[in-house]
């Protein structure tokens, strides 16, 4: 589950640095095709991280003890 959670905010970060590169920041320069590529790798740790710390604070399904 976290490699598809990894995957996920990979293409949104991607996609979010080609919008800022492309359309808001518009321009002729090579350098910020390197914004795409590092928004793509934080979106791939910062959403692994994510569901990890959501997953560890998740109660444990099953019978409640009895004491």
């Amino acid at each position: 589950m976290a490699v598809l959670a990894g995957i996920v905010g990979a293409v949104v970060g991607f996609v979010i640095g080609i919008l800022l590169t492309e359309v808001v920041f518009a321009n002729n320069s090579t350098w910020p095709d390197v914004i795409p590529v590092a928004l793509a790798v934080i979106g791939w740790l910062g959403t692994r991280e994510l569901l990890r710390r959501r997953r560890s604070r998740k109660p444990e399904h099953g019978v409640p003890s009895a004491s």
